[in-house]
C-alpha cells in the first residue's frame, strides 16, 4: 500500500513537470482576429493592403494607394489596429500556411485543396495581402500603371476545411470605375494577386460560430462626411480564442451603377481581451469620407467569426491590440526600438 501511494505521488509530480516545462513545453501560436486601416488625410485607391499576425506580439502592416498617397502628387500616412492572441496549449496543435490566388476583378477564385500535416478541426485567417502591381495580360492598356491601383467595390476571402479535412481558400477582389479615364479603361483587363495566410488548428473540443451581416448607405455630405462603421455585441462567455474564417465587404453606388470608390477606412475587428476572456463585440467598416467625395455609396459586410472555449488552467492565452501610425509601404509593428 505504501509503495502504491509512492508510485501514485510520483506520477502526479511527473505529470506536473510535463505541464510546467521541460521537453513537453507546447509551441505557442498566434490567431488573428481582425484589423483596421484608416488613412490620415484623404481616401485613396487600393494598390496594396497587407496585414498579417506574426509570432508573439508583432504583426505586418502595409498599405499603398495611388499617386496621391505615395508623394508623387501628395503624401499620406495610415493609422492601424491589428488584433491577435498568442496561445500556449497542451491540447491544441497548429499549422500555418499561405495560399496565393491571381484573379480578374469580380471573378471569384477558389484554391486547390491543401492537405495539412495535422488532423485539423478548424482553419481561420491569419491575414492577407492584396497587390495590383503584378504582370498583366497583353490586352492591358499601356498608358496605366497597375502599381497605382484602382477604386474599390470591395473584396472577400474565406478559409474552410473540405470533407477530407483539406484547406480550401476562396477570394474575390472587385474594382469599379470612378473619375480617371485611364484607370477605368484598365479595370476590365486588370489582374490582381490575393495572398491569404491561414492557421489550421487541431485538438478542439468545442467551436461556437457567429455570422455578422449588416449594411448601410454611407453619408454623403462633403467635405468629410460624418460616416461611421457597424458593430454588433457578442454573447460568448468564459475564456478562449476568437478568430475569423472569412469576410466579404461590398461597396456599391446607391444608384445601382458600376462605380467603385476611394477608400478612407476599412477593416473587420474582434478586439480580444488581454487575459483570454470572451470578446465583447465585432465591428466592421468600409468608409469613403474625404475632403473630396465623388460617389454616393452603400457599404455591406458579412463576417464569419468563431470562438474556441478553452480552460485557462490548461491553456495560456494572451490577447493584444497593436495600434499606431506608419507611412506607406510595408512595416513590422510595433516598430523595433533601436538601442
Amino acid at each position: 500500500m505504501v509503495l502504491g501511494m509512492k508510485r501514485y505521488a510520483w506520477l502526479i509530480l511527473l505529470s506536473s513537470a510535463c505541464i510546467k516545462g521541460g521537453a513537453e513545453d507546447p509551441v505557442p501560436f498566434t490567431v488573428w482576429s481582425g484589423w483596421n486601416h484608416t488613412w490620415g488625410l484623404l481616401s485613396h485607391r487600393v494598390s496594396v493592403i497587407r496585414v498579417k499576425a506574426e509570432d508573439g506580439a508583432t504583426a505586418s502592416s502595409g498599405i499603398l494607394g495611388g499617386d496621391w498617397s505615395t508623394g508623387a502628387s501628395w503624401s499620406d500616412d495610415v493609422n492601424y489596429r491589428i488584433h491577435q492572441q498568442t496561445i500556449s496549449s497542451h491540447r491544441l496543435t497548429a499549422e500555418q500556411g499561405e495560399t496565393v490566388l491571381t484573379m480578374s476583378s469580380g471573378q471569384p477564385t477558389t484554391s486547390d485543396p491543401f492537405q495539412t500535416d495535422i488532423d485539423a478541426d478548424l482553419v481561420v485567417l491569419r491575414g492577407f495581402q492584396i497587390t495590383t502591381d503584378i504582370d498583366q495580360g497583353a490586352d492591358y492598356p499601356e498608358d496605366y500603371d497597375p502599381a497605382l491601383g484602382y477604386t474599390s467595390r470591395g473584396f472577400a476571402m474565406n478559409v474552410s476545411l473540405d470533407r477530407d479535412g483539406h484547406v480550401e481558400v476562396f477570394g474575390d477582389v472587385r474594382w469599379g470605375p470612378r473619375d480617371r479615364d485611364d484607370m477605368n479603361a484598365a479595370i476590365p483587363h486588370a489582374m490582381s494577386e490575393l495572398t491569404v495566410w491561414w492557421t489550421a488548428i487541431s485538438g478542439i473540443d468545442e467551436i461556437e460560430s457567429f455570422e455578422f451581416v449588416d449594411q448601410q448607405d454611407l453619408a454623403h455630405e462633403p467635405p468629410n462626411s460624418p460616416q461611421a462603421g457597424l458593430n454588433h455585441p457578442l454573447s460568448w462567455t468564459g475564456h478562449g480564442v476568437t478568430g475569423l474564417s472569412g469576410f466579404n465587404f461590398t461597396l456599391d453606388d446607391t444608384d445601382g451603377g458600376p462605380g467603385g470608390d476611394y477608400l478612407r477606412s476599412f477593416g473587420v475587428e474582434i478586439p480580444p481581451e488581454s487575459d483570454g476572456s470572451a470578446p465583447k463585440q465585432i465591428a466592421a467598416e468600409m468608409l469613403t469620407t474625404s475632403a473630396v467625395e465623388l460617389g454616393t455609396m452603400s457599404m455591406g459586410v458579412q463576417a464569419q467569426a468563431v470562438w474556441i472555449p478553452l480552460d485557462p488552467n490548461l491553456n495560456v492565452i494572451q490577447g493584444s491590440t497593436l495600434e499606431g501610425n506608419h507611412g506607406i509601404g510595408m512595416h513590422t509593428v510595433p516598430p523595433e526600438v533601436e538601442d
